[in-house]
């Protein structure tokens, strides 16, 4: 089950640092921003988040209780958090009598942050994400100038299964962008998704034996508030079916 990891920092520049250095070495996580606790609540409204990173200054009384409380269960489902704070000896401090150990220090390498990661939200303690197979629901599987459609197997708030003619000269070593539409009278879609394969199923081959038809895990790497939305909307329209 993919990690769903919401970043809350001020800064776009800092929100991408983050960001990259996450991606670089963490293979399960989804990641969401926002820019202050607004934007915040929206995403945690939206979908199950799994854990906040938060850039904590010392007199963010209200970024404190918080992530307080949506630790505690306050405002739903238990949702851990690591305060991101300077390397400021009171900064240090004031984190270690509030939080224990929930804090990392930055600046920090990747590989360092993805520990800390780990350490608060563990993946093996993440039940198995929900699919939902939804009747209808194609995908536009694009890179550089190559576009693949596709049929959409399953998929979830992480990640999707689909079914397609493969491109010859698609690397897909490399991140893609996925489209998704939703028919059966929804008439929605989710563009512009950035997307890796996890996994491929070669279901027919070339007469050279290249994989001509096959099945492909995509993972999502970052779900904006309206995807978020969206898949929300779809999959409750699902639990209902």
């Amino acid at each position: 089950m993919a990690r769903h990891i919401l970043i809350v920092e001020e800064s776009d520049m800092m929100r991408r640092v983050l960001q990259a250095r996450i991606l670089s070495h963490i293979d399960d996580a989804v990641l969401s921003e926002a820019r202050d606790l607004e934007q915040a609540n929206h995403v945690m409204g939206a979908n199950p988040v799994h854990l906040i990173l938060y850039s904590w200054d010392i007199q963010d009384e209200k970024g404190l209780q918080y992530c307080l409380a949506s630790a505690a269960g306050k405002k739903g489902a238990p949702v851990p958090f690591l305060f991101l704070i300077s390397d400021k000896k009171e900064h240090v401090a004031m984190a270690e009598e509030l939080v224990g150990n929930a804090y990392q220090v930055l600046p920090c390498s990747g590989e360092v942050l993805a520990r800390s990661i780990d350490r608060i939200c563990s993946p093996v303690k993440l039940r198995q994400a929900k699919r939902y197979s939804i009747q209808d629901t194609h995908a536009t599987i694009m890179q550089r100038q190559i576009q693949m459609e596709a049929e959409v197997v399953n998929l979830s708030a992480g990640g999707s299964l689909c079914e397609f003619d493969l491109d010859p000269q698609v690397n897909y070593a490399y991140p893609l962008t996925m489209s998704v539409r939703f028919g059966g009278g929804q008439d929605e879609a989710v563009n512009d998704l950035g997307v890796v394969a996890t996994n491929m199923l070669v279901i027919s081959r070339h007469a050279d034996q290249t994989p001509k038809r096959v099945r492909m895990g995509f993972k999502f790497l970052l779900l904006s508030a309206s995807a978020q939305d969206l898949f929300a909307r779809v999959f409750a329209k699902a639990e209902e079916g």
